[in-house]
């Protein structure tokens, strides 16, 4: 029974539609301007929404400044201080670390492998609890003096106001590459 009634109703609706007229798609000449016209607007044009949506959103990006700053200044006890005690950190080619002890030596492994590096964010963007900083970094290995470019992508994930995960994205044979090149 239930099915006769939807066949019914499904029917009529097929009628219904059939009996109304087309619309005609070919435009009506243009009469004279007979108003007069418009005043101009007297409101501002719509402009890009500088409140936050929430309280939330106002700490991710601050932390995403933060971060950015921390980079920015090399300042590596500033960046431990962003982590959660349980961050986990993915990087390319090597299997995820964990815990903050696995981050300070991460952190001291990269600068015993340069000399010295600069990097500067060419976008930060920050969607829920998720930042994405793409960097682009000037950097001279310890070993060799050799000089690379490194473009890498940083994902953060925030839990809590702090950093819970983070993944980095870049072409980890740059440094191979100069490593070898350096070497013959």
């Amino acid at each position: 029974m239930a099915n006769r009634t939807r066949t019914k109703t499904k029917t009529r609706r097929l009628k219904a539609r059939a009996v109304k007229p087309a619309k005609s798609k070919a435009r009506p000449a243009r009469a004279a301007r007979t108003r007069p016209a418009r005043a101009a607007r007297t409101r501002p044009a719509t402009r890009a929404r500088t409140e936050s949506k929430s309280p939330a959103a106002d700490g991710v990006r601050a932390l995403a400044r933060r971060i950015v700053e921390t980079t920015l200044s090399n300042d590596d006890e500033g960046a431990f201080a962003l982590y959660a005690g349980n961050v986990e950190s993915i990087e390319p080619g090597q299997p995820p670390m964990r815990g903050i002890d696995a981050i300070r030596q991460k952190f001291a492994g990269w600068r015993t492998m340069v000399s010295s590096a600069h990097f500067d964010p060419r976008r930060v963007c920050v969607d829920g609890n998720t930042i994405v900083i793409e960097w682009i970094g000037d950097c001279t290995l310890a070993a060799s003096g050799k000089q690379v470019r490194l473009h890498e992508v940083a994902v953060h994930e925030i839990r809590d106001g702090k950093i819970s995960r983070e993944l980095f994205f870049y072409d980890p044979a740059t440094f191979a590459q100069a490593a070898a090149e350096s070497a013959s």
